[in-house]
């Protein structure tokens, strides 16, 4: 998370983004990448007070009456010490794995949260004594407890609404909660999602906001009218390609006054603002074109064989659902930067050439699915080893043969498929955009994941073999 100038060049508001703030909205949802963490941060931490944000919803926006004053920002998770690690919660939540049980254990988790503005009770140093990784006790202490718990909390939310101020509650990073296991991330989840459902609607000025990944509320199966409320009443993070290239021509632009100019002299309008520096206007994606091209050309070749560069970089960065994150666009950007530097391939009409665009590509792709090894899917690690080498697009059938082969052996180890069957577990990778279905009811591996993987394109151009080389970013 960038702080100081670093964040006033990097945070872009895109405006669908900020009804995150709209007390009404407990759920917010995005694919990998989509900027949940920074929102999320950006919430906390900055209160996102610019004026170019209070004017992009008016005067009724909850935001623009929003002060450090009225709200707290908690954070229900990740809580560090105070919340059980991942190994204590793999021997506690197996006996007490139906949603409700988990549901109790969160609402234990808030009260301990909130221990400093609830009233002092003797009955409930039960629940507050014990280290936050002794979850029996803590589990038991609310059993014995709970209708001392629940109304201290009605009263905490009576007294919020008095004094006319609001507790925020949010949750983020909730891959983490179970390490590699699937299961124990996906019940806990469930019983996050279900405590909030039955209580969102009971308090008024105690209130969650839970930042999670597509594919998990996706697969999170719960069946209530309470839920379905919650549900229908969520924020989906997505970047459109407008704000996508204004995102990163917003970093460029506020590297320095050379930099901005060069940007404008492209045709590139903007409005300054205090906060948040110097803000691109873009009415459409097209007014991004005439900067794109200045940088790096019309074309990825001589002639629009190769296709265009405005539409190649934006489309060679999509996941199997179409969607693009804002960290692989830069990092796309500031390797190139660093090819070109290294090498200077670029004639004087232009800073990059397209080899170096294309290199950055394989650079993104190691870099990203490297992250998502090393935090979301750990299993991919095994994907890579089964399908290293290997031509994409392949049929469902051998997809499924390849994983089969050694299922179970792999299913018992560390990094184990989220699955129970090969099947399955293809269709989790199209869901997830590691894959995706093409129009022949063949499964092809997109751009961003094909070179971190290993895999290879049938029909693909061999490119010529990278010296080894510096390939540090530029500060862009």
């Amino acid at each position: 998370m960038e702080s100081g100038e670093q964040f006033r060049r990097a945070f872009y508001p895109v405006a669908e983004h900020l009804y995150v703030f709209d007390p009404d909205i407990n759920l917010v949802i995005g694919y990998h990448g989509a900027g949940k963490t920074m929102l999320f941060k950006a919430a906390v931490e900055r209160q996102l007070q610019a004026q170019v944000v209070r004017r992009m919803f008016g005067r009724d926006l909850f935001l623009n009456q929003l002060s450090k004053q009225s709200a707290e920002w908690l954070a229900g998770y990740p809580m560090g010490k105070d919340f059980p690690d991942v190994g204590t919660l793999r021997r506690f939540v197996p006996q007490h794995s139906d949603a409700q049980s988990v549901a109790d254990l969160w609402l234990a988790y808030l009260a301990r949260l909130l221990r400093e503005r609830l009233p002092e009770m003797e009955a409930m140093r039960a629940l507050f004594e014990p280290s936050g990784i002794e979850v029996g006790q803590i589990y038991n202490a609310l059993q014995a407890r709970r209708i001392q718990v629940i109304k201290a909390l009605d009263d905490l939310d009576t007294l919020l609404e008095r004094e006319d101020r609001w507790i925020f509650v949010n949750y983020d990073e909730l891959d983490t909660l179970g390490g590699a296991d699937w299961e124990l991330m996906t019940t806990l989840i469930r019983g996050l999602l279900t405590f909030w459902a039955d209580y969102t609607r009971r308090w008024r000025r105690l209130r969650a906001k839970i930042f999670l990944r597509s594919d998990l509320f996706a697969n999170t199966h719960i069946s209530t009218a309470n839920f379905a409320k919650l549900a229908n009443n969520r924020l989906e993070l997505t970047w459109s390609d407008r704000d996508l290239y204004a995102m990163l021509i917003k970093r460029i632009a506020n590297s320095s006054d050379a930099w901005r100019a060069y940007c404008q002299d492209a045709g590139i309008i903007f409005e300054r603002d205090e906060q948040l520096g110097w803000i691109p206007r873009l009415r459409n994606v097209e007014d991004a074109r005439p900067f794109v091209e200045r940088v790096a050309g019309a074309y990825m070749g001589k002639t629009i064989k190769k296709g265009r560069t405005f539409t190649w970089i934006l489309d060679h960065l999509r996941d199997g659902n179409g969607q693009i994150t804002p960290r692989t666009l830069v990092s796309l950007w500031g390797y190139a930067a660093a090819q070109e530097l290294d090498a200077a391939q670029a004639d004087e009409r232009r800073l990059l050439h397209p080899s170096s665009l294309r290199r950055a590509l394989d650079q993104v792709s190691d870099d990203y699915v490297r992250m998502l090894q090393s935090r979301d899917m750990p299993w991919l690690r095994g994907v890579a080893q089964r399908l290293s080498g290997r031509e994409v697009p392949l049929t469902r059938d051998e997809w499924i043969a390849i994983f089969e082969r050694d299922w179970q052996e792999w299913r018992n180890s560390n990094q184990r498929p989220p699955c129970q069957t090969p099947s399955e577990f293809v269709n989790l990778l199209i869901e997830l955009g590691v894959c995706r279905l093409r129009p022949d009811d063949r499964i092809d591996v997109p751009d961003l994941f094909l070179h971190g993987l290993a895999i290879k394109r049938r029909g693909g151009v061999q490119r010529k073999p990278l010296a080894q080389r510096t390939t540090e970013r530029t500060n862009l």
